[in-house]
């Protein structure tokens, strides 16, 4: 298997996940993006960590998994907060987010 080059995997996350806000958030996408990019960089050197780890199958998808759901819980969606998004959408949009992140790693991963 071929190295990870986790830097282009991070900007390609940070890509998708502006897609993921347009497509989700017709009047508050850039907030969303805004919130979306500020989750990843805040979880960016766990996930280059756990990405290596996965690749080198020393984490499992599913502790991976459990590992990127438990971060998400800590983030908050600030920008999306102040613009009076409820709790509920903020959560699904959160959501969204790590999943496309999971599912992006997993394929570049090959799992």
């Amino acid at each position: 298997m071929a190295a990870i080059n986790f830097e282009n995997l991070f900007n390609g996350l940070k890509t998708d996940v502006v897609t993921l806000a347009t497509a989700s958030f017709k009047t508050l996408a850039t907030e969303a993006a805004t919130d979306a990019q500020n989750l990843l960089q805040e979880m960016k050197e766990k996930l280059a960590r756990w990405t290596i780890l996965l690749a080198e199958k020393k984490l499992t998808p599913d502790d991976f998994e459990l590992l990127i759901n438990a971060q998400k819980d800590l983030i908050e969606m600030k920008v999306l907060q102040k613009a009076g998004l409820t709790a509920i959408r903020i959560e699904q949009f959160r959501d969204s987010v790590v999943n496309l992140v999971a599912d992006s790693i997993f394929h570049v991963i090959g799992l």
